[in-house]
């Protein structure tokens, strides 16, 4: 984010995952992203979310309400250069606040390193590696992304990401998703995903709106 900026980022989540046997639908409306730019190499993240989860066994029960508050850093690394990556750490927190249902007990911290790397004029590829802490068990997991603009304002991308948490399967799915400039400072997108194994959902879908201020 360039200094002076903030961006906000709202959306849409809908999942369908099979837990312990069990059939869970969860929603998340909205999402919601802040990005600010603190300075020219830091970004300053806020994150948050209203969700609600139905777990559709007999009988049925729902959950809602506000998801963890998620509070971080990005910090810009340096600039890339041919196969050399442009490289940045996220640093943040799931805090103790939120719906009974939903906040951790304690803070839930995560690291990510994310690099990426430009192939051509219109072809980008991202990844990530991340560290992460749920209910006190290590998670480590990772993102492979490629996108590629097909005109002037419209981008398409494919990625593949997963996760793996102490004493559980991991977790593969992939996704394929749409991203159109419809202003210079507003953007919409779309995804569609899936599992990839038995221990990941089912699929989901995500859709948003993301703004920049100033123009």
């Amino acid at each position: 984010m360039p200094k002076g900026s903030l961006q906000v980022e709202a959306g849409y989540f809908l999942q369908r995952a099979k837990e312990e046997g069990v059939r869970v639908t969860t929603h998340a409306y909205p999402t919601a992203l802040l990005r600010v730019g603190l300075l020219d190499w830091l970004e300053l993240r806020v994150l948050g979310a209203l969700r609600d989860s139905v777990v559709e066994n007999d009988p049925r029960h729902t959950s809602r309400g506000f998801s963890p508050l998620n509070v971080g850093l990005k910090f810009k690394l340096w600039e890339g250069q041919g196969w050399w990556p442009e490289a940045a750490i996220i640093g943040r927190a799931a805090l103790p606040v939120g719906s009974r249902a939903y906040r951790p007990d304690n803070p839930e911290p995560e690291i990510r390193l994310a690099l990426s790397n430009e192939l051509s004029d219109k072809v980008e590829l991202a990844y990530n590696l991340t560290h992460s802490w749920v209910e006190g068990d290590p998670r480590k997991g990772y993102t492979l992304a490629l996108s590629g603009d097909v005109a002037e304002k419209l981008t398409f991308y494919g990625e593949v990401f997963g996760s793996k948490q102490k004493g559980e399967k991991a977790e593969h799915q992939a996704d394929i998703g749409i991203l159109y400039l419809l202003l210079s400072n507003l953007q919409l997108d779309f995804s569609a995903g899936m599992g990839l194994n038995k221990a990941a959902p089912d699929f989901f879908l995500t859709s948003g709106v993301s703004l920049r201020l100033p123009r």
